[in-house]
């Protein structure tokens, strides 16, 4: 199932890569914990709606692990405040492999600059396990909109300010900032923002043409864009998707333009450390043995024993927990020696 979800959405590379690491995970364990783990059902917190990227992808990961494990893995979606509450109910679950947070970067990489309250530190209350997967977001519209590219969008809303809204899964997310980095690099755009509960409510109303714009992760968009539902105006990544090279990036339009999300597993801080250690050494090695010919490869985080160390990372390392950007990952490590 995985391999052929994968070649469908020209991200094979990614969904092998993941799924050779998570049966690493748990094949590299000694034996004994490996027969009493898992002994019951698992939970898998999402943090957003159904029918957006990150619950497209927690289930499609959490049905594999089912299969791996012989028991049954459950995906239970608590959401509101942007992804807050769930991350919040994840980390503060009991360290015992039974509750695991299927993340998404805006709560762990965003939400601390954002709420002066946040009643989480990442930092602290989560352990990183392993990424599953990182790609753009598209920028989509409702076929009746004039705009059929971020060029015209922009010309359009300088034309005409405070007429033009857009939906966003939530202040403060992903999707919200990357319309407010379009704003901010291009100038005089006076737009609505319209936030919703998830990704599933906007995009309804997007389709009704409600609201003419939104964004979302590729996974989510390929098929509304190729069935014609909704059109791409751009992806978010540094140059075309693969999968969807007919729509253009936003960084033609406006040069340095990025953003690349990732999702990945965690855990509440206290869960046996030789978990993630299995997940960093299996990711390691599985990215090597399913990287395909040509393909781009991707810096390798530095552990603290050097940019080739094989040393599993110390245990509130991010560095398991690829990819963080470096300027992630360089404010994690000041932040933990404070």
């Amino acid at each position: 199932m995985i391999i052929e979800f994968a070649k469908l959405h020209g991200g094979s590379e990614m969904f092998l890569r993941v799924f050779l690491s998570l049966a690493a995970l748990f094949a590299a364990v000694p034996s004994a914990w490996a027969q009493a783990y898992p002994s019951k059902p698992v939970r898998v917190i999402v943090t957003y709606p159904p029918g957006g990227t990150p619950d497209i992808y927690g289930r499609i990961m959490s049905a594999e692990l089912a299969k791996l494990w012989s028991q049954s893995v459950v995906v239970e979606n608590r959401t509101g405040a942007g992804g807050t509450i769930g991350t919040d109910f994840a980390a503060k679950s009991a360290p015992d492999g039974y509750t695991l947070l299927f993340a998404a970067d805006a709560t762990i990489t965003i939400a601390p600059h954002l709420y002066s309250k946040l009643p989480y530190d990442p930092l602290r209350d989560l352990a990183p396990i392993v990424n599953v997967a990182a790609g753009p977001f598209v920028l989509m519209a409702n076929p009746a909109f004039p705009p059929n590219d971020v060029k015209e969008l922009i010309a359009l809303v300088q034309t005409h300010p405070g007429k033009v809204s857009y939906a966003s899964s939530g202040a403060g997310g992903q999707q919200h900032l990357a319309m407010e980095y379009i704003r901010t690099m291009a100038g005089s755009m006076d737009m609505i923002h319209v936030p919703y509960k998830g990704f599933g409510q906007g995009i309804a109303d997007v389709l009704a043409n409600q609201v003419p714009l939104i964004f979302g992760g590729i996974t989510a968009s390929i098929q509304l864009i190729h069935g014609g539902k909704l059109k791409g105006l751009g992806v978010t990544g540094p140059k075309r998707a693969k999968a969807l090279p007919e729509v253009p990036a936003i960084a033609e339009t406006l040069p340095g333009f990025d953003i690349t999300a990732w999702y990945g597993f965690m855990a509440p801080a206290g869960t046996p450390a030789r978990i993630s250690s299995s997940a960093w050494t299996g990711t390691a090695s599985s990215r090597s043995r399913t990287r395909p010919r040509n393909s781009p490869r991707r810096s390798r985080p530095t552990s603290r024993a050097g940019p080739r160390s094989s040393r599993p990372p110390a245990r509130n390392s991010t560095d398991c927990f690829y990819p963080l950007s470096l300027w992630e990952r360089a404010r994690v490590r000041g932040r933990s020696r404070k």
